[in-house]
């Protein structure tokens, strides 16, 4: 049984490994600012992003293998030959299940160790790189388009390069056009990626994108333009909360947390100070005390602070943040085994083609696993409560479903 599990399971994890590595890697491949050093440099690059979608694939994986081994035995008749052999289904269960939660292991050793590892690695490298190739790799008689950014140039000599016409455009749709006999590129912000293009007797022309009459054209002896690639450098690995480990989570958590302690309690103190301001404005007016419009100052004092305290609690971004990503870390790890759970049903049905049914029935199961916790994540921020269990909403879901079929076919044997 466990031999079929993982011959299945490599098969599967193959699968998913594609789909996340052509959304994700070659994505990164395409924008990468480096676009000419070696082979063996790229791949070393890809190899430290790749866990970034690992946490995800060894889920659907173990889902997707243990689909295809009960839809197999389904299909074949075998666990109902062992039951009638007096053999109980337990044992069959039991090698998935002890996968289930050794693949559960995996994925958060995973998350919570190579993850953010090679996430500070491949900072690392990056900046390396971007070190030892100043000059940005520009070669002779060729055209360079990082974003919205394209230079093209005539022959070139270590960072000097001749016959070059710069384009670049910005978000207020204004385009400007550079040409120069001659230019030395430099780097002079390797955290950033920001280089400076020193321009002699360069001709500037600017324009605008609805409104090509609009135009206006300068020239100079000498120029110097900074080039910003901070924003094309990929960023699927970096030091955001998603790549931290969990102890740097928590950390973080408890920093936020004296902060978030204060921001509700002066919430709760101007409710009730609004809520004072009024009950004077009221008794006031009752008591006939000051005239009216003192009277109507107070009740419009209170109900500006009651505007600007906001019906809501209020929330910390980060706080949020972290305490999300630090409960997916242990719900995608729990999901090998959750979604392992809900497959055992399967074994119950005679279908054909078991081991290709059971597939496409995991698929099924993942795209509803992937969009719930893709849900959850985007509501975190709108509610003011911890999201500890609404990140877990999706496994306790799937948890659920399982043990009611399991339960429903035991009744019914």
């Amino acid at each position: 049984m466990m031999k079929e599990f993982a011959a299945n399971f490599a098969v599967a994890f193959s699968f998913f490994f594609c789909i996340f590595f052509i959304n994700s890697i070659l994505l990164l491949v395409q924008r990468i600012l480096l676009k000419n050093i070696d082979f063996m440099t790229m791949l070393e690059m890809v190899a430290l992003s790749m866990p970034q979608f690992l946490i995800y694939t060894f889920p659907f994986a173990s889902l997707a293998a243990s689909s295809m081994v009960l839809g197999d035995l389904g299909s074949s008749n075998e666990l109902l030959a062992m039951r009638s052999s007096g053999i109980a289904s337990s044992y069959v269960y039991r090698p998935l299940i002890f996968a289930s939660i050794l693949l559960s292991f995996v994925t958060f050793f995973f998350a919570d160790a190579v993850l953010p590892w090679s996430s500070v690695v491949y900072e690392e490298r990056l900046t390396e790189l971007m070190q030892e190739m100043p000059t940005f790799e520009i070669e002779s008689n060729t055209v360079n388009t990082v974003g919205n950014i394209v230079l093209s140039n005539g022959e070139s000599v270590g960072n000097e390069i001749h016959d070059i016409v710069l384009l670049s455009s910005d978000e207020s749709g204004q385009n400007r056009t550079v040409l120069s006999d001659r230019g030395v590129l430099n780097l002079i912000d390797s955290y950033n990626y920001i280089y400076s293009l020193e321009l002699d007797n360069p001709t500037i022309l600017i324009s605008e994108s609805d409104d090509i009459e609009s135009y206006g054209l300068s020239k100079a002896d000498r120029a110097t333009f900074f080039l910003d690639f901070s924003e094309q450098i990929p960023s699927l690995t970096s030091s955001a909360p998603v790549n931290l480990s969990s102890r740097d989570l928590i950390e973080g958590i408890q920093s936020r947390s004296e902060g978030e302690r204060n921001d509700m309690r002066m919430w709760h103190e101007r409710g009730e100070d609004s809520k004072l301001l009024l009950s004077d404005a009221i008794k006031a007016a009752n008591r006939g005390e000051g005239n009216r419009s003192s009277i109507e100052s107070r009740a419009i004092e209170a109900s500006d602070v009651i505007a600007s305290r906001g019906d809501s609690a209020p929330r910390n971004f980060y706080s949020q943040y972290y305490k999300a990503e630090l409960t997916k870390k242990f719900v995608l790890s729990a999901a090998c085994f959750c979604l392992t759970l809900i497959t055992l049903p399967l074994s119950m049905f005679r279908v054909k083609h078991g081991k290709l049914t059971g597939f496409a029935i995991s698929l099924l199961i993942a795209v509803a696993y992937w969009y719930m916790l893709f849900g959850v994540q985007l509501e975190i921020f709108n509610i003011s409560s911890s999201p500890y269990l609404l990140i877990a909403l999706p496994d306790i879901v799937i948890l659920v479903i399982a043990l009611a079929l399991i339960m429903r076919f035991r009744k019914a044997r």
